[in-house]
């Protein structure tokens, strides 16, 4: 398994990942379109985590948007594919990550909006940013800005 920036010709599949969670009952052609005209998705890198040959998760990467203050990062529309979850690819990718935005010595935090139960997150190391759905984790034992980006 390996982390690398998604590549342009890779991006349907990626956000054929979150179909199921995010298509709010539009049919699939009409959420795909939608992604690939998001103004949201192609302000962020892609990343993904490839099992074998197959991305198995991915997820976007912000900066300087969003509220986000310099030396910080935000992670968005983190999703696996249906059949891969819960099987471990999701952690591996967000620690990669994590490690990979962290050997930057300019990041020294990095956020997201917790969709799902926060106790999943908090065993990657991110804690609640003012008791709210905005989690962060930091560098070094940095201190948590009390401000919350906007939801990414």
């Amino acid at each position: 398994m390996y982390l690398r920036k998604a590549k342009v010709s890779e991006l349907d599949i990626v956000y054929s990942m979150g179909f199921d969670v995010w298509n709010d009952g539009q049919p699939f052609e009409e959420y795909l379109t939608d992604c690939q005209n998001s103004k949201k998705y192609q302000s962020g890198n892609w990343y993904v985590l490839v099992a074998g040959e197959q991305l198995v998760s991915s997820l976007i990467v912000y900066s300087g948007l969003f509220g986000l203050k310099e030396g910080s990062f935000g992670i968005g529309s983190f999703a696996t594919i249906f059949e891969h979850r819960n099987k471990g690819y999701g952690s591996t990718l967000i620690n990669l990550v994590k490690r990979e935005l962290f050997k930057n010595p300019s990041c020294n935090s990095i956020y997201l909006h917790s969709d799902i139960e926060r106790q999943y997150y908090e065993n990657l190391g991110f804690v609640s940013v003012n008791d709210s759905d905005c989690m962060c984790a930091v560098k070094n034992g940095s201190i948590i800005e009390s401000s919350i980006p906007d939801y990414f």
